[in-house]
């Protein structure tokens, strides 16, 4: 923007200059509505921030389930002490292992997989989280979860801001649209 108001400046002074091409003459007169930059934020930060929203409230959800499965669940003591006691049963036989006690967290999803002998059918009834929330809650980063909420958060403070700036007839519904949306995340 600064090269073409400098442009249109020398332009003015010169008699022969080179007048501006039309996405150079688009760009300037977006540049001429009144706090253009705060209306483009706050649309931008509008179209971004229900999903933006939903995948931190997804991760939340995933968490909680897994937390509150694992820490609640009565199944899940017992089946990890008889996978304990069948996995330290069934290595005591095996040479290579060398009576090897204990078990490494990665078979838990293939406990679902356990069958029985007559005619195929799941015997297993599992208490353990699905293992697709395991999954994905054992690859979650606070760090990022902690940087995408003050990431949103100051996101939310310069809407904040500029909606002060922007309080015209022509953006009360986008306030309206913008308190609703404050009020969801109020409540995090």
């Amino acid at each position: 923007m600064e090269k073409i108001e400098k442009h249109l400046k020398s332009s003015k002074e010169k008699d022969h200059a080179k007048p501006l091409d039309k996405p150079e003459q688009f760009l300037h007169q977006l540049s001429q509505i009144p706090n253009f930059h705060e209306r483009v934020f706050c649309i931008l930060f509008q179209s971004s921030f229900t999903e933006c929203i939903s995948s931190i409230l997804r991760k939340l959800d995933i968490m909680q389930r897994v937390c509150k499965t694992l820490q609640s669940g009565e199944g899940v003591m017992n089946v990890l002490g008889l996978i304990l006691a069948f996995g330290n049963f069934m290595n005591g036989g095996n040479r290579t292992r060398g009576q090897a006690d204990g078990f490494n967290l990665d078979i838990l999803p293939k406990i679902k997989d356990v069958k029985s002998v007559d005619a195929g059918k799941e015997t297993c009834v599992y208490p353990l989280p699905e293992p697709q929330d395991l999954f994905q809650a054992s690859q979650m980063k606070f760090e990022e979860f902690h940087k995408d909420m003050l990431r949103l958060r100051k996101d939310l403070r310069a809407v904040l801001r500029f909606k002060t700036v922007l309080r015209k007839p022509e953006v009360l519904e986008f306030n309206t649209q913008l308190r609703t949306k404050l009020n969801l995340i109020a409540v995090y």
